[in-house]
C-alpha cells in the first residue's frame, strides 16, 4: 500500500470513529453554532481589509 493510501485509509477509519462518536458530534455541533452566530464578512470586504495596510503604505 502507497503513502498516499494509506494516508487516505487512516483518513477514512479516523472519519468513520468521530462518526460513531457523539461527544465529537456534539463539539461539532456547538462550533459550527458558534461560527453561523459571528458577523459574516463578504469576500469583496476581506479583500479590502487584506489590502488596506498597502493602501496606507504599511
Amino acid at each position: 500500500m502507497s503513502d498516499e493510501d494509506r494516508f487516505l485509509a487512516a483518513a477514512y477509519l479516523e472519519h468513520l470513529s468521530n462518526a460513531k462518536d457523539a461527544a465529537y458530534r456534539m463539539k461539532l455541533s456547538e462550533r459550527m453554532q458558534r461560527m453561523d452566530s459571528v458577523q459574516k464578512v463578504s469576500l469583496e470586504q476581506s479583500e479590502r481589509l487584506h489590502h488596506a495596510p498597502e493602501r496606507e503604505g504599511m
